[in-house]
C-alpha cells in the first residue's frame, strides 16, 4: 500500500492522534436528496479496507437544507466529525462553481492543517480534477509516494466526464456503478447464490442455517413493531454466535438482512416502512401470528420462483411501465414499480446505485426502443408517453 504522510503545514498544529480520511460529498450532483443520503450511507458503509479509516464527513447542499442535511448526518454517522456547507442559490452555473470551490478550499485546507490525511470527493464532475492534481503536488512535496486522493463516481450523478475515465489511473477511482465494491484497486468477489452458500460447509462443527429458519428465528424473538440491522443481528448473534454473518459489521448484515432474509420476512407479513438507508423493518401482529400457520405449498412457491427467474427485460420493462404512475419519472420510480410488480426479482432490493446501473443495461433499451424519452439529462428524468406506455405494457 502506497506511503501516505500526512500533508501537514510546517507551522500547524500537529495532531495526537491521525485524523483519518476525510469525505466530501458534492450532494446536489447527485439525482435527488434520496439517492445522495443513500450513496453517502454505500459509500461509508464499504469503505476501502485499504485506505486510512474515514473521520470525517463534509455535505455540500442547498443552502435552505443545510440544517436539515446536519440532522440527518450526525444521526446516521455518530462517529464522524460531520461538516454541512449550505450553498447559495443565485443562478445554476454559480452556485455549481460555487460548490465546487468551496469542496476544492475545504480539501486542501483539511490536508495541509493536519485535520485529514486522505481525501475522498464524491462527484462526477471533471472540475475536479484540479483538486486531484494539487493534491499529488502536495503528496509529493511532503515526501509521500503516492497521491492521498480517491475520486467517487456514481451512477446517477450525471453523465461522467470523459477526462474521469481517460485521465485518471484506475487506483485514485471507486465507481459506485460496480456492484458489492470494497475497494477502488480490489472488487470484492460476488456474493454466492443462496444455494450454494447453503450448501457450503460451516466454519466450525455447526451445520449451515438456512435464511428461512434464521427469518422465523426473528419473528419468533423480536417483539411486535419496528426494528432495524442491529436488533436482527443480535438476535442471530445470540441464537447462532457461529453463523458467517453474526460476526459481520452491521452494515453488512444490513444487506444480508435485505438480500436474504427480508424475501423470507415480507412473505410472512413484516412490511418495511423506510426503504431508503438504514432501512426499518416492521414486525405486526398478523406477521406474528404467521407462525403458527402451516407453510404455504410448495410446488405454489417454485412456481411463483420459477416465474420470477425467467422474467425477461422485456416482460420486467412491462411490469415497470405498468407500475409508474406520473408521465415523467427518475430510476427510484422505476424500482418501486418494480418492487410492487415482481418484489422477488433481485433488482427490487437493489441499492439506488446498483439499480441505477440494472436499470441503464437491461430496461432503459427496450423503453427507449417503445417510446419513452429523456425529458432531463441532470439530475436525470424520463418521460413515459401514453404511447410508450400502451406499447410497453402489451409486451406482458
Amino acid at each position: 500500500m502506497p506511503d501516505r504522510k500526512m500533508l501537514t503545514h510546517p507551522k500547524a498544529a500537529q495532531p495526537s492522534t491521525s485524523p483519518g480520511a476525510a469525505l466530501y460529498v458534492d450532494a446536489e450532483n447527485l439525482r435527488d436528496a434520496e439517492n445522495a443520503r443513500q450513496v453517502v450511507a454505500s459509500v461509508v458503509a464499504d469503505w476501502p479496507g485499504s485506505r486510512p479509516p474515514l473521520g470525517s464527513l463534509s455535505l455540500y447542499v442547498r443552502a435552505d437544507k443545510a440544517e436539515l442535511w446536519r440532522l440527518w448526518a450526525e444521526d446516521a454517522f455518530p462517529t464522524l466529525s460531520v461538516r454541512v456547507r449550505g450553498v447559495q442559490h443565485f443562478s445554476a452555473n454559480n452556485s455549481k462553481n460555487s460548490a465546487d470551490m468551496a469542496i476544492a478550499a475545504d480539501a486542501v485546507s483539511d490536508l495541509v492543517t493536519g485535520r485529514a490525511n486522505d481525501v475522498a470527493v464524491v462527484s462526477n464532475d471533471s472540475d475536479f480534477a484540479a483538486l486531484f492534481v494539487k493534491v499529488r503536488e502536495l503528496a509529493y512535496e511532503a515526501g509521500a509516494e503516492s497521491a492521498p486522493f480517491l475520486w467517487i463516481t456514481a451512477p446517477d450523478g450525471g453523465a461522467l466526464s470523459p477526462e474521469i475515465e481517460q485521465f485518471i489511473p484506475a487506483a485514485f477511482r471507486w465507481d459506485l456503478s460496480a456492484p458489492s465494491v470494497s475497494s477502488p484497486a480490489q472488487p470484492a468477489p460476488k456474493p454466492l447464490a443462496t444455494a450454494a452458500r447453503r450448501a457450503l460447509p460451516a466454519a466450525s462443527t455447526e451445520v449451515s442455517i438456512s435464511d428461512e429458519a434464521v427469518a422465523e428465528e426473528l419473528l419468533r424473538a423480536l417483539p411486535v413493531g419496528r426494528f432495524g440491522a442491529s436488533d436482527a443481528q443480535k438476535v442471530v448473534k445470540d441464537r447462532w454466535p457461529k453463523h458467517p454473518e453474526a460476526a459481520s459489521d452491521t452494515a453488512k448484515f444490513g444487506q444480508f438482512l435485505g438480500k436474504s432474509l427480508w424475501p423470507q420476512l415480507e412473505k410472512c407479513g413484516v412490511t418495511m416502512p423506510r426503504r431508503s438507508s438504514p432501512r426499518v423493518y416492521e414486525i405486526t401482529q398478523a406477521a406474528k401470528n404467521s407462525l403458527g400457520r402451516s407453510q404455504p405449498d410448495q410446488s405454489a412457491a417454485s412456481v411463483r420462483t420459477s416465474q420470477t427467474d425467467v422474467a425477461t427485460p422485456e416482460k420486467l420493462a412491462a411490469v415497470v411501465a405498468n407500475g409508474i404512475a406520473d408521465d415523467i419519472f427518475k430510476a427510484s420510480d422505476a424500482q418501486n414499480a418494480l418492487n410492487d410488480g415482481q418484489p422477488q426479482h433481485p433488482a427490487a432490493s437493489y441499492t439506488a446505485a446498483q439499480f441505477g446501473t440494472w436499470f441503464a443495461k437491461q430496461l432503459w433499451p427496450i423503453m427507449e426502443q417503445h417510446g419513452v424519452t429523456i425529458a432531463k439529462e441532470k439530475p436525470r428524468r424520463y418521460e413515459m408517453t401514453p404511447d410508450a406506455r400502451h406499447k410497453l405494457t402489451a409486451l406482458a
